[in-house]
């Protein structure tokens, strides 16, 4: 090793200090070149494990805040189903039950009855009779028959001029071959109110009131529907083919 590495080496670093207040004496020390570069070593030791561990960190935090929101979200996806199954558990159950205290909505004999199968006395095959038919004369009033909500005012293929309302529980009440409207959709309607007349419009052969009772977009029998007083004379010998 030669004699001016060595001197290079040990040679002094002099740091002045200077106090904060004026008139202080100064002070001056004497550091070797080693010691510096050793500390020069270490500062940038520290400096570059704390860049690395900043960064780490922060991976570390947007990684933890990335899988805390996905867990969120499965949790709150979660809670929407279980609600809207809820509701949809909630909504069969209440389909359920009739409303209370349903009567027949025209004065009249059933003309035909629900059935699963009969023999369309029109079409002549054999379908579904989704309702029953009660015969009464033209511009008999046709009431509600239980309250709720006007739905539909039309027409529908072989229905004729149609009412549907609204009740309580999910349950629809659809009305057909009617002569007249007497209400409007989003109409209000209490049990009783008059909300057509008797007609023949639509696949009929003479005038009567088709009722059917749904529950959740299917038909049931009406007549299980209805309170113990009824305005409706039973008869099933019909005197004219009502469809």
């Amino acid at each position: 090793m030669s004699r001016t590495g060595a001197r290079q080496r040990n040679r002094a670093w002099t740091l002045i200090l200077v106090p904060p207040r004026p008139g202080a004496a100064t002070r001056q020390l004497s550091i070797r070149a080693r010691t510096v570069g050793v500390l020069g070593s270490v500062l940038f030791v520290v400096v570059a494990t704390a860049a690395t561990w900043t960064r780490e960190t922060t991976f570390i935090a947007a990684s933890s805040a990335d899988k805390l929101a996905e867990s969120q979200r499965m949790v709150v996806g979660l809670l929407d189903s279980v609600d809207a199954l809820g509701a949809l558990v909630a909504q069969e159950r209440a389909a359920r039950l009739p409303p209370r205290n349903m009567v027949m909505p025209v004065s009249g004999r059933i003309s035909s009855r629900f059935a699963t199968s009969r023999m369309h006395p029109i079409l002549d095959i054999f379908r579904a009779h989704k309702g029953v038919d009660v015969a009464a004369p033209h511009g008999t009033r046709i009431v509600a028959p239980a309250a709720g909500r006007v739905r539909f005012v039309g027409w529908r293929v072989g229905y004729g001029l149609t009412i549907e309302l609204e009740h309580s529980g999910g349950v629809v009440s659809r009305l057909a071959h009617c002569g007249k409207s007497l209400v409007k959709v989003g109409q209000r309607v209490a049990l009783g109110t008059p909300v057509a007349t008797v007609g023949a419009t639509g696949v009929a052969t003479g005038p009567h009131v088709h009722f059917e009772v749904l529950t959740l977009g299917r038909s049931v029998d009406p007549i299980k529907f209805l309170a113990s007083s009824r305005s409706v004379v039973a008869n099933d010998t019909p005197t004219a083919k009502n469809d």
